[in-house]
């Protein structure tokens, strides 16, 4: 790692490619109903992996309700499981169970009263635009890394490999508040439920 060049044009890039295309499917037109293992293999047709074991835990634990009839899988059983599968690259099961509570625990949820394909629709729309607004303020985290890079007093040599390292633990930062806030939520809401 001797020849080690840091290239801020690079990270911007990279950040402007970030998108949900490749995570959220669309139900739109979906209305069938799935045994297990059909739902598994569609899930490996559309490149996200999920056992049968995993999604009889997510439904042992009320991640995600029961099949119907005990067999089968609706469209909202799909978007639940694919929300699941985004976010548990960041978080637990059981934080992701904290977050899918209130609607778990409210039977209108799935009888049709709330609306999940909308509830999706709208995720992914926020999602789109926060994954925006995160890559615009890639060039900013950028320029604060190496106005304080600068300040150091360190070989120009050793600049970039700095840079690089308080530009990614910053970018990491924002996961660890996003995350943070999350659980403080969460649990404050659990708190006031007790009550």
């Amino acid at each position: 790692m001797e020849n080690f060049k840091f290239e801020s044009e690079k990270i911007i890039k990279l950040s402007s490619t970030i998108t949900s295309t490749n995570i959220f499917k669309n139900f739109d037109n979906y209305n069938d109903t799935m045994t297990i293992s059909q739902v598994v293999r569609f899930f490996e047709r559309h490149g996200l992996i999920f056992t049968k074991t995993m999604i009889q835990n997510y439904v042992r634990v009320s991640l995600l309700p029961p099949p119907v009839d005990r067999r089968y899988y609706t469209k909202n059983h799909l978007i639940l499981l694919t929300i699941i599968y985004n976010l548990k690259e960041v978080y637990s099961l059981d934080e992701i169970k904290k977050i899918f509570k209130p609607i778990m625990d409210d039977s209108n949820t799935f009888d049709g009263a709330i609306d999940i394909g909308i509830i999706y629709s709208e995720y992914i729309s926020l999602y789109n635009k926060f994954i925006k607004e995160f890559s615009l303020s890639i060039p900013i985290l950028l320029d604060m890394a190496s106005e304080t890079t600068d300040t150091f007093s360190i070989d120009d040599k050793d600049k970039d490999k700095v840079s690089f390292f308080l530009t990614m633990l910053t970018i990491m930062t924002q996961s660890i508040a996003t995350k943070e806030l999350v659980n403080l939520v969460t649990h404050i809401n659990s708190h006031e439920a007790q009550k």
